[in-house]
């Protein structure tokens, strides 16, 4: 109903309902009969061979419910098969990663005291316990050396190695050092600091002359006198002994010192005796160390070979030259310090791993396993997530599945029952059409509809459908304790599509039926219809003349003088349809005032109005014509002087948009046409019939 539509109805007892009440007044005590009616309570069921009906709007509603789920019900099915896959999907992409991981532990991890049980039960712990963040992660480098270690079947030897220099070594170097630089001058006499060379040769002389008592010098056969045997004496004395023993034990200590050196440089462990662990840092502090020892062991060589020239010449003020010259010994030990903390270190800690091998494999496992499930990690968030969006769409599906599942049991629960009885359907849809062409057997919660053939009536016509649903609408009168006197029924055209002689059983029903009830409205658009109505009201009303027990309306349709815009409202039935069975005489009138007025309220009714009289006119004129075009044709001659025949030819070439019996859009007419047609045929009739013609203006007054 528009918005804009009001209405106030009063009844019997003095009540009033209006368009602003919400709740009806009368209860179940109001039925009515309409196409939504029919709608609610009529379902056809097409994909059916058998050609079954459902009636009542509980039972429709079902089926209509019960045919929406069938393909609901398939698609949850559907979906759940192929959430079922996506579930399988998911479980199976997780299953294969965990073993994917498993088997790259055991790949990276070389070692089968730790990997050869390990399989994918283990992945799905850990990652269920804790994250694996990026900082678990292993550099390239790192992983190799827990690579190494696990690579290895038992540990490295313990190392005896000690960094810490030879003992003697530096000490010899610093005195060493000290003898290349003592003074000589109180070692030899003046007139041998020439000739330094001889010194040696000198003091072999004096011993041999004394030692074999020889007076006179051998060499050049003077005398060897005491006083110069006294002065050489003093050149030889023991200091000078001394001196000279000290070079020789310097030089031959400083031999051992360098031959030690070179096995201490030799002793240093290689790299692959060193703990993977330990064997980067050892490798630069053994670099240093080399070096050290390197630089260390040219300058003692460049040392012994000075104090060697020394000896030869003890007098000679030797010169030193090369590394040795620029070698700052306590400089060179600061340095060592360092290199020798560092190898002390490395070795340390290489012999602490020896003595925790196994516990260090061990470590060594679980920071590659923690490696390979920190960089999994992302992909395992990922998966087990898929696996629980899986799950819950699952759920999901078969939930609805299963609800959908429960709907339609309960659907084909409610549809077993088949309420009205089928042979009290077959009674009055037999009184309704008036033969027995169909038969109504309960079947399949419905109603399966037969031919007299026994056949299923597949395929019901408008009008069959319509006797269908309004005898199922008649067995509600006395549905659900409901008393025919106190009912109100408003009935909407029932004998849609149904002929003449239909016509008439369907009216006898429907008054048979309904005559105890308390009020009854019939609505139609068809004339033959409502004069059989119309008649019953009359006689109700002669027959109890006490109360107006009856009332005939109609539609007004008129315009409202607003472009295209129609007003209707309900109104007394013109008394020219209320007098007579036809409307014909209604259809002159409301054409006649338009042509004598050329205007009219009707303009949406008027090119109706004005080709339908003209029909039944010619029906009259022309008995041989089918339609006025044709009987127009006849009395073509005759009019053409008389009357504006354009106007009627316009009326007959433009398609009516409705008839009389149901009021339709405006023609494609204009205002000023459709006075001019209906002018056109009323001189029509008045030049054709002039008796009738006069006869319909006197009982039209």
């Amino acid at each position: 109903m528009p918005a804009e539509t009001t209405f106030r109805i009063e009844a019997s007892d003095g009540s009033t309902i209006t368009h602003e009440l919400i709740a009806n007044p009368f209860g179940n005590n109001l039925l009515v009969f309409n196409t939504d009616f029919v709608s609610r309570n009529f379902e056809w069921d097409e994909s059916s061979t058998k050609g079954i009906a459902y009636l009542s709007e509980k039972k429709v509603d079902a089926r209509k419910e019960f045919d929406q789920i069938v393909p609901k019900l398939a698609a949850a099915k559907q979906k759940t098969k192929a959430n079922e896959k996506a579930k399988a999907k998911a479980d199976k992409d997780l299953s294969d990663f965990k073993t994917r991981v498993a088997r790259n532990i055991r790949e990276v991890a070389p070692s089968s005291n730790y990997t050869q049980s390990y399989d994918a039960r283990k992945i799905q712990g850990h990652y269920s316990k804790a994250s694996f963040g990026a900082e678990k992660k292993l550099s390239e480098e790192d992983l190799k050396k827990k690579q190494g270690l696990l690579a290895q079947r038992e540990p490295l030897p313990a190392l005896s190695f000690s960094p810490s220099l030879p003992a003697g070594v530096i000490d010899w170097f610093r005195a060493g050092q000290a003898l290349l630089t003592q003074s000589v001058s109180g070692i030899a006499l003046k007139e041998f600091e020439a000739h330094s060379d001889a010194l040696r040769w000198v003091e072999e002389g004096l011993h041999y002359h004394e030692e074999h008592s020889v007076t006179d010098c051998l060499l050049c056969g003077n005398l060897f006198s005491e006083e110069r045997r006294t002065q050489l004496r003093v050149l030889f004395d023991k200091s000078w002994t001394e001196a000279l023993r000290a070079l020789e034990d310097a030089l031959k200590l400083g031999q051992q010192h360098q031959q030690t050196l070179r096995e201490f440089y030799r002793s240093i462990p290689k790299e692959a005796e060193i703990a993977a662990e330990e064997r980067e840092a050892f490798s630069k502090s053994r670099t240093f160390f080399e070096a050290a020892i390197k630089q260390l062991g040219v300058c003692v060589g460049e040392l012994i070979k000075s104090l060697e020239v020394r000896a030869a010449n003890p007098t000679k003020e030797v010169v030193v030259a090369g590394e040795l010259a620029d070698f700052d010994v306590e400089e060179w030990l600061t340095e060592y310090a360092s290199i020798e903390t560092a190898l002390s270190k490395a070795v340390t800690e290489h012999n602490d791993a020896f003595a925790s091998f196994s516990t260090m494999q061990k470590d060594a496992f679980a920071k590659i396993e923690t490696h390979v499930l920190a960089t999994n990690q992302g992909d395992w968030h990922r998966l087990q997530k898929d696996v629980q969006d899986a799950d819950t769409e699952l759920s999901a599906a078969r939930k609805d599945e299963k609800d959908l599942a429960d709907r339609q049991l309960e659907l084909l629960n409610d549809l077993q029952d088949h309420g009205v009885g089928a042979e009290k359907m077959n009674e009055l849809i037999s009184a309704y059409l008036g033969h027995k062409e169909l038969r109504l057997v309960a079947d399949s919660g419905g109603y399966k509809i037969l031919r007299p053939s026994g056949k299923p009536a597949t395929e019901l016509s408008e009008g069959e459908r319509t006797a269908v649903s309004f005898c199922y609408f008649l067995t509600q009168l006395a549905a659900e304790g409901r008393k025919a006197e106190d009912l109100v029924l408003v009935i909407d055209d029932p004998i849609s599509s149904l002929d003449t002689a239909a016509r008439t059983y369907a009216y006898s029903l429907m008054t048979r039926m309904t005559k105890k009830c308390a009020q009854v409205i019939v609505l139609t658009h068809n004339t033959s219809f409502m004069n059989m109505v119309k008649r019953e009201f009359q006689n109700l009303q002669k027959r109890d003349t006490s109360n107006k027990v009856t009332a005939l309306l109609s539609l007004d349709c008129r315009n409202s003088g607003s472009g295209d815009e129609r007003v209707t409202t309900l109104t007394p039935m013109h008394p020219l349809l209320v007098t007579h069975d036809s409307e014909y005489h209604y259809l002159f009138k409301l054409v006649q005032d338009a042509a004598q007025n050329k205007t009219t309220d009707y303009l949406f009714l008027l090119p109706n109005a004005t080709r339908k009289l003209l029909e039944m006119f010619a029906a009259f004129c022309s008995p041989g014509q089918p339609n006025f075009a044709g009987a127009l044709g006849d009395h073509h001659d005759t009019v053409k002087d008389k009357l504006d025949v354009r106007a009627l030819e316009r009326l007959v070439q433009i398609e009516s948009h409705g008839t009389i019996d149901g009021l339709g859009t405006l023609p494609d007419l204009t205002l000023e046409e459709a006075i001019r047609a209906a002018q056109a045929g009323m001189d029509f009739i008045k030049e054709v019939g002039k008796d009738h013609y006069k006869k319909m203006c006197t009982a039209c007054k």
